[in-house]
C-alpha cells in the first residue's frame, strides 16, 4: 500500500475531519462527542458518567467543560485515523496555539505504531493548523481531597492502590468499560469504584470492516481525559496512573522518530498532560503516575507482598478485547504481556504460587522461546505491548538462572548462556532496577507515601 492511500476507494476519501464539539445531558449524566467528515459522514461517541453532571453556571462547570473540550479533541483520534485527511476543522471551538501543538504531538507520536503497521508516515500528515488567542487561565474548583486510581486489572494499579491504602489516603478506583478482571480486582480491594462507559460510534466498526485504516491509538490519554472530566462529576482532586519508568523505552526508530507503543504512558507525555491540566482545566487537579520512579521488576516485588489479588488480576490484554468472540481466559499464556509478567513475578514469588496464578509455567513451555527472545532483544524489536525494557527482561531471566527453584526450567537453560556474555554485570543491572529513580514529578505528599511503602 502506498503512503496515505486509503484501503477504500478514492471517491470515499474525505479531505477534512471536523471536531464538532460536544453536547451534554445533565440529568442523564451523559455527554456526546461529535465528529464529522466532509461529505456527510458523522460520528457520535457517548460517555456515560453514571451520575448527574455539574449544573450549568455552577462552580464546577468551567473545569468540566474545559476537560470535555480536551476529551473531544483526543478521543477524535479514533475516528480521524480511518482516513487521515490533510485538514482539520474546529466548528464551535477554537483551540489556541499551545493546545493545537499539544494535541498534534499526541496524535503524531500516539499514532506512531499505527503508522508503522499501516506503512504510513504520520509526521507531517497530522495538521491541527494555527490557533487563536490564548485561552483564559484555568479555574480552581473546590474539589474534594480524594484520589482516583485508574485501575486496569493488572499488577501495577494494584500496587498503587495498596500504597495509598497503607497511607490511609481517601480514594476510589476508576475504570472505563471495565471487564471482569477489573471488576474482580475492585471487589477484592473493598474500595469504592467509579465506573464510566465509553460507547464508540458503531459506524466506526463498519468502516473498519470495509477496510478503513485501523490500529493502535493513545488510549491512556483518552482514558486520562475521561478521568479528568469525571473529577468534576464524582469529586476528586487527583488522577493517579500507574505507569512505570520502563514505559519510556520505545520499540524502534522510523524516519528519525522513536516509535513507542506506550507513548501516552511516557514521563514526557505525563508532564505535558499535567501542564495542560494546570493551564486549561483546573489548578486544583493533579495528574501523575505514582509508580514513575519504579521499574517493572520493582513493582513486581511489591505485588508479591500480597496474595489478595492472586485469583483476580491479569496483565493479558486478550482478557480486555472490545468484541471477543468467546469469553477470554484470564491468562492466555501465549502473548508478550503474559510472558513478561510471568518473568517479572517469578523473581519474587514461589514457583507453586506462580503456577497457581497463571495455570501453568511459561518457562517450561518451549513454544514460548521465540517470544522470550523478542522480549530480551535477541531477535526483532521490542514487542508492540506494554512490557518493560529489553535489559530488564534479560536481567530477570539471568537472576532466575541463579535460583535453584528456576534454573532448570527449559527456557531459563535455553537463554541464560546466550544472555550472560551480553550482561556480565547483571547484579548491578538488577540492583539499579530495584532502586527508585529520582526522575519523577510526584507531588510531595504522594512521594512520601511511596517512600514509606518502600
Amino acid at each position: 500500500m502506498n503512503e496515505h492511500q486509503s484501503p477504500l476507494q478514492n471517491a470515499q476519501k474525505p479531505r477534512q475531519f471536523d471536531f464538532a464539539g460536544f453536547e451534554t445531558r445533565e440529568d442523564a449524566g451523559e455527554v456526546d462527542l461529535l465528529y464529522s467528515y466532509e461529505g456527510g459522514l458523522d460520528f457520535c461517541e457517548t460517555i456515560a458518567f453514571n451520575a448527574p453532571l455539574p449544573a450549568k453556571g455552577s462552580v464546577l462547570r468551567p473545569g468540566f467543560e474545559a476537560a470535555l473540550e480536551a476529551l473531544s479533541l483526543v478521543a477524535g483520534v479514533s475516528y480521524y485515523k480511518a482516513f487521515l485527511p490533510p485538514a482539520m476543522g474546529f466548528p464551535g471551538m477554537n483551540p489556541d496555539e499551545r493546545q493545537r501543538r499539544f494535541f498534534e504531538e499526541l496524535y503524531v507520536d500516539g499514532l506512531g505504531e499505527f503508522g508503522v503497521r499501516n506503512n504510513l508516515r504520520i509526521a507531517g500528515q497530522v495538521n491541527f493548523g494555527s490557533g487563536g488567542a490564548p485561552h483564559p487561565q484555568a479555574h480552581r474548583a473546590p474539589l474534594a481531597r480524594r484520589s482516583a486510581v485508574l485501575i486496569g486489572g493488572g499488577k501495577d494499579s494494584l500496587v498503587s492502590l495498596e500504597i495509598l491504602k497503607a497511607a490511609q489516603e481517601p480514594m476510589a478506583l476508576f475504570a472505563v468499560n471495565p471487564k471482569k478482571p477489573i471488576l474482580d480486582c475492585a471487589a477484592a480491594s473493598g474500595l469504592p469504584f467509579i465506573r464510566i462507559e465509553r460507547h464508540l460510534d458503531e459506524k466506526l466498526f463498519a468502516l473498519n470492516e470495509q477496510g478503513a485504516f485501523n490500529g493502535h491509538v493513545p488510549i491512556t490519554a483518552i482514558v486520562s481525559f475521561i478521568a479528568l472530566a469525571s473529577a468534576f462529576v464524582h469529586g476528586f482532586d487527583a488522577v493517579i496512573l500507574s505507569n512505570e519508568r520502563s514505559a519510556n523505552q520505545g520499540n524502534l526508530w522510523r524516519d528519525g522518530r522513536e516509535i513507542n507503543h506506550q507513548f501516552s504512558k511516557t514521563s514526557g507525555m505525563e508532564v505535558a498532560l499535567a501542564d495542560y491540566v494546570a493551564r486549561y482545566i483546573d489548578t486544583n487537579l493533579a495528574y501523575f503516575s505514582l509508580l514513575r520512579p519504579l521499574s517493572e521488576a520493582h513493582i513486581a516485588s511489591l505485588m508479591a507482598r500480597t496474595s489478595l489479588y492472586d485469583g483476580a488480576f491479569t496483565s493479558c490484554n486478550r482478557a480486555f478485547q472490545l468484541r471477543p468472540k468467546e469469553e477470554p481466559k484470564r491468562w492466555c499464556r501465549d502473548c508478550p504481556k503474559c510472558r513478561f509478567t510471568f518473568l517479572m513475578l517469578a523473581n519474587h514469588m514461589p514457583r507453586a504460587r506462580m503456577e497457581c496464578i497463571f495455570g501453568g509455567n511459561l518457562l517450561e513451555d518451549e513454544s514460548q522461546l521465540a517470544g522470550y527472545e523478542e522480549l530480551m532483544g535477541l531477535s526483532g524489536h521490542k514487542p508492540w505491548e506494554c512490557v518493560g525494557e529489553l535489559a530488564e527482561s534479560g536481567a530477570a531471566l539471568l537472576m532466575l538462572a541463579d535460583r535453584p527453584e528456576w534454573q532448570d526450567a527449559k527456557l531459563v537453560r535455553a537463554l541464560a548462556g546466550r544472555l550472560r556474555p551480553l550482561m556480565p554485570n547483571v547484579q548491578d543491572v538488577w540492583q539499579d532496577l530495584l532502586t527508585p529513580s529520582p526522575d519523577h514529578h510526584l507531588p510531595k505528599r504522594y512521594e512520601d507515601m511511596l517512600h514509606d511503602f518502600l
